[in-house]
């Protein structure tokens, strides 16, 4: 399953969906080039889920990717994987204090 949200989703009719605009809103809200993420969620008759995390930012795209044994769990370590990415992609992007 493939789920895309952009700035602009609200809601989406999975529970997983819902949760995914849940855990991304703080992310659009605290880095403002972030575009739109796409999520790749893979091994579902599979003992160990992937979860695979595309987020488009202006000019470059950054992966993050996990694997647990739900599709949450893998969901939450990716998460943290993309955070560290687009902490360190803002640190070399945006100095502090420019305009």
């Amino acid at each position: 399953m493939d789920i895309i949200i952009d700035r602009e989703t609200k809601e989406l009719n999975t529970s997983f969906g819902n949760l995914a605009i849940e855990k991304l809103g703080k992310y659009f809200n605290k880095y403002p080039f972030l575009e739109k993420v796409s999520i790749f969620l893979r091994g579902t008759k599979h003992p160990t889920k992937k979860v695979k995390i595309n987020a488009h930012v202006k000019g470059k795209d950054i992966y993050a990717e996990a694997s647990g044994t739900f599709h949450e769990d893998a969901f939450e370590n990716a998460m943290q994987k993309l955070s560290v990415q687009l902490a360190k992609h803002k640190t070399t992007r945006y100095k502090k204090g420019a305009a």
